[in-house]
């Protein structure tokens, strides 16, 4: 382990609040958020064994905190980060300058626990190089498209995206103008309403092939929303056609960044464009109210890549211990590979 850290168990979420809260604000990552882990570990952990440590550096400041979890399936013990599955990007929660300190504290806890598990998976890590920094396989990458600004106007943006794109969305705006109407969620008593429309969207658009981290998790999503709403993270925004919801986006601004979080629309309205109309009207106001960037969340539809300018990526990185270990990390490639 490097030298200059050492690692300390944590008891719960709440055990170093302070210092987790302004580490993950210092991140500027919502799913390394207390909000998001409490919640998580609430509502979707389903039996997995929190496995919480924080670095300290000699004076004893926590530069690092890394949100663990143990699965203990049928034939090998996962170790994976606290949210798997559900969140964009994962890692050990710590500011940019320290990186390197949270990689190190990260294999120092491999190292440490690598009695409790077969395979470390290390899913949605932003950027590039985790494999060899952790003496990892790399399992896939995933793209993770993002919009950079600030903007001085919705002009600007648009000027900087393709005629094709402007054209669309002016067109489309237009033609539905006498019925259109945007809602941002702005009051609590508009929450759930707004989320049974997210849902419902959701599940309309994609049927049985609908997100079961996000779909299947309801109470979690619900509860980590009221948590972020008091916070004022929550960006909901609806689109309605006669005043009926056609289309969402469900964002989370943290920090200079927004992140498009989920969405959903009516299939019914498919030549209507009314999933790419509230999703330029998310980036709209997201720019309006200062936002630097604008994620627009894991996956390489073609759409995202119409409004992003920037795709640092994701990795996700395996080490499999033993037989069953390594057979573990080679069907995850094979999956990861489709």
């Amino acid at each position: 382990m490097t030298p200059a850290l050492t690692l300390e168990p944590l008891t719960g979420v709440g055990a170093l609040r302070e210092e987790w809260v302004e580490l993950a604000a210092a991140a500027g990552n919502p799913f390394a958020s207390v909000e998001w882990s409490e919640a998580w570990l609430e509502h979707a952990s389903h039996g997995c064994r929190p496995l919480l440590l924080a670095a300290r550096e000699p004076g004893g400041k926590v530069v690092a905190i890394l949100p663990l979890v143990v699965v203990d399936g049928r034939y090998v013990r996962k170790v994976r980060f606290l949210g798997y599955g559900a969140a964009n990007e994962l890692g050990p929660v710590c500011a940019p300058g320290n990186r390197e300190l949270g990689v190190a504290a990260l294999r120092a806890a491999l190292d440490e626990t690598r009695d409790e598990w077969d395979v470390f998976l290390g899913e949605n890590l932003p950027g590039s190089g985790w494999g060899q920094r952790l003496g990892a396989e790399l399992v896939g990458r995933e793209s993770s498209p993002v919009a950079r600004g600030p903007w001085p106007s919705w002009e600007a943006y648009l000027a900087s995206r393709s005629r094709s794109l402007r054209k669309e969305l002016r067109q489309k705006e237009r033609r539905l103008s006498s019925a259109l109407r945007y809602q941002t969620v702005s009051a609590a008593e508009e929450l759930e309403p707004a989320l049974d429309a997210v849902f419902a969207l959701h599940r309309a658009r994609w049927g049985e092939n609908a997100s079961p981290f996000f779909a299947g998790e309801e109470p979690f999503h619900r509860a980590f929303a009221a948590a972020a709403f008091e916070r004022g993270w929550v960006r909901l925004r609806l689109l309605e056609l006669d005043g009926r919801p056609v289309a969402a986006n469900y964002g989370i601004r943290f920090g200079e960044a927004e992140w498009s979080y989920q969405h959903g629309r009516d299939p019914a309205l498919e030549g209507a464009s009314v999933g790419s109309l509230v999703f330029a009207h998310s980036l709209r106001e997201a720019f309006a109210e200062g936002a630097r960037e604008f994620w627009l969340g894991p996956g390489p539809q073609s759409y995202k890549r119409r409004f992003a300018d920037d795709d640092p990526g994701l990795e996700t990185v395996g080490i499999g211990r033993g037989l069953r270990g390594r057979a573990s990390i080679l069907a995850a490639r094979r999956r990861a590979a489709g």
